[in-house]
């Protein structure tokens, strides 16, 4: 408030002492300046620093009260640079830290970033999707920016109980939100938040303490991942069938190379070739004109192992496939949608 009166009396000095050369020099027959638009103009002109010369101050008071002109010029200037510079800088802070939102749709959102989301988002991202990021460590923001392509991620700082920010993230409109916090207790804690401000989310978390898996599900959440389980079956796997573990390691890995294995699963379209057909039949001609094998089915979100081979496959359902890299752009076409939810 202070700021503003000090610059509204500082202004108001400066007009006087425009109206006061004005005065001044039209008591001199031989002065250019005799008006008031005539000091208005010399005062712009020095301003903008011009120059034009062509009406200056003559009289020995009127340089006087010209000089203070020539000063107050400086400052007002100098202040208005000052001001824009500072809206640039604070406009080019907002957007870096994400301030201004994301028009990403049928995105996937973390919440919570650490070496664990890296690698979640090393899997996502080869498949083409977009990733929103909210973290609150700002530190955090040049790193994701600098590893990921800019078209397809969008990073903010915020704090983690702004529910707010996370409608700039567009969660609403999120495929999946992973909440990927050190503490099961704060995970909790969040969801519950969470939930209660966006009750129709399809929300993911990591979980460290197994023991803690029951609860969190019992909160509404759809999937609850434990790295140590995780992690446990692998190594068990590879204990006593290492190539069996291989295998798997393999299939549930985002194929980067063109010869890799991949489980995927793909939304049924209108569009989908396979829409209609009994599960048998879509087996035998999607290995044999794709070479992809059929190995399950989603069906009102349950997962179907093992379809009976009269199974039909219908729209709004999902097929789970075994494919190579090389065939992932080839059913994304033929199916019309992206691999995933």
């Amino acid at each position: 408030m202070k700021k503003k009166a000090g610059l509204a009396i500082g202004f108001i000095v400066y007009l006087f002492l425009i109206y006061l050369i004005s005065v001044i020099e039209s008591k001199d027959p031989n002065a250019n300046i005799q008006s008031i638009t005539d000091a208005l103009w010399y005062a712009i002109v020095t301003l903008t620093t011009v120059g034009y010369g062509d009406f200056y101050p003559v009289t020995p008071l009127g340089k006087v009260v010209g000089l203070f002109v020539i000063l107050g010029s400086l400052g007002v200037i100098g202040y208005f640079i000052g001001e824009i510079s500072s809206r640039i800088n604070t406009y080019m802070e907002k957007k870096k830290n994400g301030f201004f939102g994301t028009k990403f749709e049928d995105h996937y959102l973390i919440i919570g970033w650490n070496d664990f989301g890296r690698k979640v988002a090393d899997q996502i991202f080869p498949t083409g999707h977009n990733i929103a990021f909210v973290t609150n460590l700002k530190s955090d923001l040049e790193l994701i920016k600098d590893l990921y392509p800019h078209d397809q991620c969008f990073a903010m700082f915020a704090d983690y109980n702004n529910m707010e920010a996370y409608r700039k993230a567009n969660i609403e409109k999120t495929k999946a939100v992973f909440i990927n916090f050190n503490e099961d207790t704060e995970t909790l804690v969040f969801v519950l938040n969470l939930k209660r401000e966006f009750s129709n989310l399809n929300i993911i978390v990591n979980c460290t303490n197994p023991d803690l898996k029951e609860t969190l599900i019992n909160t509404g959440i759809k999937h609850v991942v434990s790295r140590s389980e995780v992690a446990a079956r692998l190594v068990a796997s590879y204990l006593f069938e290492p190539h069996v573990a291989e295998f798997t390691e393999d299939l549930i890995s985002t194929s980067i190379k063109m010869e890799d294995q991949d489980i995927q699963q793909f939304k049924v379209t209108e569009q989908n070739p396979y829409k209609g057909l009994t599960y048998f039949d879509a087996f035998v001609k999607m290995k044999k004109e794709i070479n992809v094998i059929l190995i399950g089915l989603v069906i009102d979100n349950r997962i179907i192992k093992n379809p009976s081979d009269t199974q039909s496959i219908e729209k709004d359902q999902y097929l789970i496939v075994i494919s190579v890299g090389q065939n992932k752009n080839q059913l994304e076409k033929l199916f019309g949608v992206k691999e995933g939810l």
